[in-house]
């Protein structure tokens, strides 16, 4: 009643656990985002940049600080080493950027640092196109204003990001004539619009036995009351804004554009909630938009993207695969015992182990993923390996005993269990090194590991209570004994039992052939262990050529194309290019929806890109049913893209899984560091044509463009501080003129619009225009002074952007994977950097993401090793004996070629994933090496020679060891065969555990008992006792031999 009671809370619990792609996944990286609008990248490095990383290089924890200073934002990435309390020092992090305020230029457009936690959850769960209003103004408006409110109201939705359109707004556009003609400077108007647009609270009254709250309200209600707006009086005439400037209630010049299939569109980038479903928030999403489109008939929401479609294949095929293998596995159960009923006992236990499994995924919180997915999937084959070798134990009771089915049950799991028990332990332990990795795989594959040891568990409780009651209720002492007499069963006229006595013959001819060839083998010892050892070795060669990776990537049928035009290039031209390109995109067969962004657009981790009019992207969504992979697609794209002239374009497949895990695509980073920038771009284009020749890496390119022009306007200081002129007065009136100053806001029915104050676009079209514009009054005289007073420009060339790591600046050249394992790409990168002369002060490394990998390696390979003690350990307890467990761990090494081999064949790499396989095969692989020496040692307890022990022993558990082996293959088979994308991850782990474990089982029949005897007599020595060290008299089997050979009489001496 307690398997059904834990069953039936598994099955309750089933239906509650959510759906999700990954495991929650916490990243050690704390973020610092700081605006300082229409500033160079120089000054933001010095000004904010610099301060910042100093300050917070000094947290406890640091592993390294990232920043990247670009035109108008600095933001500055602190990555912690593994194990820090990413709360406590985002916490650190926020003091300690406070303090780095103090050194900031007192400037107010300079907006405070946010500082907050890097979310895997960043990422868009959807992007929508949306258009049917050809007014990108009122198409915006309406999406900000009513659309994204609703959306952001479903359940499960954290923020919408609303990109492209045009945004209202109040342009108060300032004739600088009359600016002059008036006396009148652009801070005064700015000043005064601010004073006259407000509303303040002013107290409480009573009238009677009422309150009233008053309230002062001065804000604008159309755009007269602006246009009235007095800015100053002068030989008492009133001047009000409409003398000096035209009032437009419009947009701002738009600096971005997106499109989506070739129409102009609006883009919403929609992020779930850290908690929520991603499969039931695109549901309810599905339904609010569903909604929308009948209360807004005139709009059309196209998908440009979308996780859910990826997640629920993902786990529809996992689910898929655990069932067929989980058939395979019944299948290959009921070839072996050649009884239906038998076949069903063992079978049992696969619901019953995965049914309550649930229960612990559901109160430890975890989701239903593909991680933990994969854990059950796996674990199908392994969970029956118990059931089998209880039941086998029974028979074997019933027909050589002569006992009755109740007896048997009793005595065969009592006798059977504690090898049983030490067996399945050896499984479980082996994740135990999981949990004290600190890492991105410790945390992902955590709960596979929790899977995996709660199913096995379980399995073993059904091994010890179900299978033997069932066992001694449904199988009948005759039908036992008649398996064990086939030649009787193929005699009967029914089709399925004469199958089941030609089966039983064949096993009863293996049985007889492996006895023969293990007493051949046992009198050739020293050749079985060369051989072993040959083939262990022959694993290393081969290794070369299978190759490395971090993790596999996954097909989610999304590209991301960008596009570069040379610095400098006009917006309108930038267009023009880009709408070829879309052209082009939406021409190929395989593209299905294609989301074109230019200047700034939506990225796939849900951020907006600054503007910058000489680049563009496209975020395409292939077809589902489609002729080629999505990798096959990005190279077709760029063959297709580089007929057009001018442009720099760079087609790469978006990885979701390694995103989320890896921190970025699948892909190869060199980083430059130095500090002369000129110098640091040369030698980065150096690299990047040296590097183009490496076959397999795609797309390299260098992280930052040519200068970008610049007009610095150098400021006469002499003449600043005669005039009473600041550098900040200087910078604000040339802002106010270019960009335009956001002085205040305009309400309207609820909503506010913003109000800039700028010169009009064809009064600054040359750098001469500007030099007119008044800075300020002179406060001695009261004339204005012009800027071409105090400063003058000087036409010059800049970065785009400046990164730095540690504190130093790089420069980084970078290429995706391609056809190549990413070993293999690593090692001729390292051969030619090793070539490149370097000019003096730059020295070079791989990436972040390179040096993190070989710290999971490292992490992982001490897992290894601590799983192989924990195993000795664990087998010396059981045995009593130091040397029987390494007899047992002989099986570990003789998986390796196996491993090796199945890689190669199927064209995959070692990865996390096929580490984590490793990790497995380790204790499963040393099952079958107990099964045979506990065994052993318990017939040589009932007085049994070694050899005779061996070869009685070795025989009778042939069968239990193969039907766990082949039960634990067929299981894992279908996630192996895999040809759809969507399960690549889980791929490599079970091809590991399918290529190590046949070749063991293999070995493992002849080279346990082999070493067994070596360790045998090595402890017979070291008692120094003569009368042990009698030879051995085993006989080779003859040709003529028909059945089984039969040990001679060992000496008289020999025990």
């Amino acid at each position: 009643m307690r398997i059904a009671a834990l069953v039936l809370l598994g099955a309750i619990c089933f239906l509650r656990i959510p759906v999700d792609l990954l495991p929650q996944v916490d990243l050690p990286i704390v973020a610092v985002r700081t605006s300082w609008p229409n500033t160079p990248p120089q000054e933001i490095e010095t000004q904010i940049s610099r301060p910042i990383e100093q300050a917070v290089s000094t947290v406890p924890g640091i592993y390294s600080v990232n920043s990247s200073s670009e035109f108008g934002s600095s933001n500055v990435r602190v990555t912690l080493n593994y194990g820090v309390d990413v709360d406590k020092a985002a916490v650190d992090v926020l003091q300690y950027v406070q303090r780095a305020t103090r050194s900031f230029p007192n400037d107010p457009n300079i907006t405070p640092p946010t500082v907050f936690k890097f979310d895997p959850n960043s990422f868009p769960i959807t992007i929508y196109g949306v258009t049917g209003i050809e007014d990108p103004i009122a198409l915006r408006t309406l999406l900000v204003n009513e659309i994204a409110p609703v959306i952001e109201s479903t359940q499960g939705v954290a923020e919408v990001t609303v990109t492209g359109g045009r945004e209202r707004a109040i342009i108060v556009n300032v004739d600088p004539a009359k600016l002059q003609a008036f006396d009148v400077t652009l801070p005064e108007i700015t000043a005064r619009i601010r004073a006259e647009n407000i509303s303040q609270p002013a107290g409480i009254t009573k009238a009677g036995e009422k309150e009233y709250i008053i309230r002062s309200s001065g804000y604008f209600k159309s755009i007269q009351d602006a246009e009235n707006t007095p800015i100053r009086t002068t030989n008492g005439r009133q001047i009000l804004l409409k003398d000096l400037a035209t009032i437009k209630d419009e947009a701002r010049e738009q600096r971005v554009f997106t499109r989506v299939n070739g129409e102009n569109a609006v883009g919403l980038s929609i992020t779930k909630q850290r908690e929520a479903n991603t499969i039931d928030t695109v549901d309810a999403l599905k339904k609010t938009i569903a909604t929308l489109e009948k209360a807004y008939p005139n709009l059309k929401f196209r998908v440009a993207y979308e996780q859910a479609g990826f997640i629920k294949d993902s786990i529809h095929n996992l689910q898929e695969h655990a069932i067929i293998g989980g058939t395979l596995a019944i299948l290959a159960i009921l070839f072996f015992l050649r009884n239906a009923r038998s076949t069903l006992v063992v079978a049992l236990s696969i619901p019953i182990s995965i049914t309550s499994t649930f229960a612990l995924m559901y109160f430890c919180g975890f989701t239903l993923n593909t991680i933990s997915l994969s854990g059950l999937a796996l674990a199908t084959g392994l969970i029956v390996d118990d059931a089998i070798v209880v039941l086998e134990n029974i028979f074997r009771h019933i027909e050589r005993d002569k006992k009755s089915p109740v007896d048997a049950a009793v005595s065969g799991t009592s006798e059977i269990m504690q090898a049983v028990v030490a067996s399945t332990l050896t499984v479980m332990v082996v994740f135990l090194p999981l949990f004290l990795i600190q890492g991105q795989s410790g945390q992902i594959f955590s709960q596979l590991a929790l899977v995996v040891i709660f199913s096995l568990a379980v399995s073993l409780l059904d091994a010890a209570t179900v299978v033997p009651m069932l066992a001694s209720r449904t199988i009948s002492a005759r039908e036992v004994i008649l398996l064990e007499h086939p030649e009787e069963q193929a005699k009967s006229k029914n089709v399925f039992t004469r199958l089941a006595g030609v089966m039983g013959m064949a096993f009863q001819n293996l049985d007889n052939s492996y006895r023969n060839g293990l007493v051949w083998a046992l009198k050739r010892r020293w050749w079985v262990v060369g051989v072993s050892v040959l083939l262990t070795l022959a694993a290393f060669p081969l290794w070369d050529k299978v190759g490395s990776e971090n993790l596999p990537q996954t097909d989610t049928g999304d590209l991301n194309v960008r596009v570069r035009l040379p610095v400098g290039t006009a917006l309108s031209t930038t267009i023009d290019k880009m709408e070829q390109v879309e052209e082009v995109l939406l021409a190929d067969p395989d593209v299905d929806t294609v989301f074109l962004s230019v200047g700034a657009g939506i990225s796939f981790r849900g951020s907006v890109g600054g503007a910058e009019a000489n680049s563009g992207a496209a975020n395409i969504r292939l077809k589902p049913e489609r002729s080629a992979t999505t990798e096959e697609v990005a190279k077709r794209l760029d063959e297709e893209l580089r007929p057009i002239s001018g442009i720099r374009a760079s087609s790469s497949p978006f990885d979701l899984v390694s995103n989320i895990i890896g921190g970025n695509n699948q892909g190869m980073q060199i980083d430059l560091f130095g500090t002369d920038l000129k110098e640091l771009a040369a030698a980065a284009e150096v690299v990047k044509e040296e590097l183009s020749d490496v076959t397999g890496l795609e797309g390299v390119d260098v992280s930052v463009d040519e200068a970008t022009p610049e007009i610095s306007w150098e400021v006469d200081r002499q003449a600043a501080q005669s005039l009473g002129v600041s550098f900040q007065e200087i910078a604000s009136a040339i802002n106010s003129s270019t960009n335009g100053t956001l002085t205040t806001y305009f309400q309207d029915n609820g909503f506010q619009y913003p109000i800039y104050v700028q010169i009009p676009e064809a009064q600054r079209e040359s750098v001469e225009d500007l030099l007119n514009i008044p800075v300020k009054r002179n406060p001695n005289t009261g004339a204005q002074i012009l800027l071409k007073q105090v400063a003058q420009p000087e036409i010059t060339g800049g970065p785009d952007e400046i990164n730095r790591l540690n504190r130093r600046r790089y420069i980084s050249v970078s290429g995706r994977f391609s056809d190549r394992t990413e070993s293999e790409i690593q090692a001729d990168v390292q051969a030619k950097m090793d070539k490149i002369e370097l000019p003096q002060g730059i020295t070079w490394d791989f990436g972040e993401r390179q040096r993190r990998k070989a710290e999971e390696f490292s992490g992982l390979g001490l897992a290894v090793v601590l799983a192989v003690v924990l195993i000795y350990m664990l087998l010396a307890s059981q045995f009593e004996s130091f040397i029987y467990p390494l007899v047992v761990l002989t099986t570990v090494p003789l998986c390796l070629i196996g491993m090796v081999l199945a890689l190669f064949l199927s064209d995959r790499a070692f990865g996390l994933t096929a580490f984590i396989g490793l990790l497995m095969l380790v204790g499963i692989v040393v099952k079958n090496g107990i099964l045979l020496v506990d065994y052993t040692n318990r017939l040589r307890g009932q007085g049994m020679s070694r050899d005779e022990a061996i070869l009685t022993a070795s025989p009778t558990r042939l069968r239990p060891i193969l039907m766990t082996s082949v039960a634990s293959v067929l299981g894992m088979l279908p996630i192996a065969m895999a040809t759809n994308a969507t399960n690549a991850l889980q791929a490599p782990l079970a091809t590991v555990v399918i290529g190590g474990l046949t070749t063991s089982t293999i070995l493992t029949l002849f080279v346990v008992p082999v070493v067994y005897t070596f360790f045998d007599d090595l402890a017979r020595k070291a008692r120094k006792d003569d009368r042990d060290l009698a030879p051995s008299t085993i006989v080779e089997p003859t040709p003529s031999a028909t059945g089984p050979i039969e040990p001679e009489p060992l000496a008289p001496n020999a025990p």
